[in-house]
């Protein structure tokens, strides 16, 4: 028998996972693609229509470049004024041998497509019966008010460049959209497996959590369209496999690219400044010790992310003027976030802990049905456990770290619901999906043992003892 040796052994499962992974999120990207395609839809789903579309916007005009189109067709989103005879267009369209869709109802536009050289004769006519005011080239735009010109300044920009950039190079269409976050869905997949092969050494529970990821229905969702959560699930598994290496200064720095795609990337800095704080006191028990810690760390961070961000943010800035970038992507996201963003007929929100129970899903979309939603029997076992069990955080380390990552980042949910931000979603919490895995099987193979039990019953037997005198007095 071929002796492979434990590290091919090892590299080999890490790459059946990687597969698994990637054919699960392409195999659920395709589907989302034909579902529009049989429906004749215009191929977005959920909130791609902001991400997608503001991407696209960004790419045309603040980049000054064009998205590629698969094959010889080319497409152009006409918005207009005034009114318009479709009839005209129709016959014009006929001519130039093109295709038009007129089926848009709240942004005033249509779309035509077809060869470049048809559709240059076909604008050209066509400015002679419609006041054109705007032509957005690729794809056709979402149908959404004003959205030829909107560039989703509520969350930062790195995740609408990815897309920008995967439309220029690979082109404009659904699936492609979707590609960055296909190949982040594997990615995080893969760290999870390999955190957790660090911290329990076993084989098997790493790919149990792993492969439960995999298959959970938010994951699969989430890692098959372009939203940009997904993106901060990636970061925020890279921090914590940095963190499980015990190299802190880079997963500080994954944490800040994280805050890059949306704010809540920057929740896992949380779960950083508590393993900071405990370093600090270790080595310097004292209250002295605790703010300066405290102090540095949030100053630090907080400084070097608005630099960043302002470096990442610098074509927007240059677009919109300095002025307008601090109203609408400092100013006003920071409004936006602690608020309700919605009023009237709105999609479902949630609280924080409703994602662990199973309710108030996020429907991401409609016939079929799909809804935003882990597998909650483990995610309220999970929760669960995590109250339980939390005082085994100071007997068992590799518990305790992946604990303080699972509540630390849904303190930081829980803030922003506490200060307003009461229009959260559910598929936010795609973001604790690996913590919610990783402490399943650990909890389920190493933290219920003999001795931890053991330590459990006597700690909550003190507890009892001190209610009892407590209330005795």
């Amino acid at each position: 028998m071929l002796d492979l040796g434990w590290k091919t052994v090892e590299t080999l499962i890490v790459l059946l996972v990687a597969a698994v992974a990637l054919a699960v999120f392409t195999w659920s990207a395709l589907g989302f693609e034909e579902l529009e395609s049989v429906k004749g839809g215009k191929g977005y789903v959920s909130d791609e229509v902001w991400y997608v579309g503001s991407a696209r916007t960004i790419l045309v005009k603040v980049f000054g470049l064009e998205p590629r189109m698969p094959g010889d067709s080319y497409g152009y989103t006409v918005v207009y004024s005034g009114q318009v005879d479709y009839g005209v267009l129709e016959s014009l369209a006929a001519r130039y041998g093109l295709r038009l869709r007129v089926d848009y109802s709240d942004l005033k536009a249509f779309y035509v497509s077809g060869s470049r050289e048809g559709l240059t004769g076909f604008l050209s006519e066509a400015r002679r019966y419609v006041e054109v005011g705007d032509v957005i080239p690729g794809w056709m735009m979402p149908d959404h008010s004003g959205i030829n010109n909107y560039l989703n300044q509520e969350h930062p920009p790195l995740g609408k460049y990815i897309i920008a950039f995967t439309m220029y190079v690979l082109g404009d269409r659904p699936f492609y959209w979707r590609i960055p976050l296909i190949v982040l869905g594997a990615s995080t997949t893969i760290l999870l497996y390999l955190s957790l092969r660090r911290l329990t050494g076993s084989t098997i529970a790493a790919l149990a959590a792993s492969l439960l990821f995999t298959a959970d229905p938010l994951v699969r969702t989430l890692f098959s369209i372009a939203l940009l959560d997904g993106f901060v699930a990636f970061t925020s598994t890279l921090a914590f496999y940095l963190a499980v290496e015990r190299r802190h200064g880079l997963a500080v720095a994954a944490s800040l690219v994280g805050g890059l795609f949306k704010f809540t990337g920057l929740f896992t800095l949380i779960p950083l400044l508590v393993l900071y704080l405990r370093q600090g006191l270790r080595r310097r028990p004292s209250p002295y010790m605790l703010v300066y810690t405290l102090t540095a760390f949030t100053l630090l961070s907080g400084l070097l992310f608005l630099t960043v961000l302002a470096a990442v943010s610098l074509p927007l800035i240059n677009y919109m003027g300095l002025g307008n970038w601090v109203k609408y992507s400092l100013l006003g996201s920071i409004t936006w976030h602690t608020s309700i963003k919605c009023n009237g007929p709105c999609p479902g929100s949630s609280a924080p802990w409703d994602w662990f129970l199973g309710v108030n899903a996020f429907t991401v979309y409609v016939d079929p049905t799909v809804a935003a939603i882990g597998f909650y029997p483990f995610w309220s076992t999970v929760l669960v456990a995590s109250i339980v069990l939390a005082p085994l955080v100071f007997r068992d380390k590799r518990y305790g770290l992946q604990w303080v990552f699972l509540t630390g980042v849904l303190a930081g949910y829980v803030a922003v619901w506490l200060a307003g931000g009461r229009s959260q979603y559910s598929f936010y919490s795609v973001q604790l999906a690996p913590f919610v895995y990783g402490g399943l099987v650990y909890t389920a193979a190493y933290a219920l043992r003999r001795e931890n039990l053991a330590y459990l019953a006597g700690f909550y037997r003190r507890v009892s003892a001190l209610a009892v005198w407590l209330l005795t007095r």
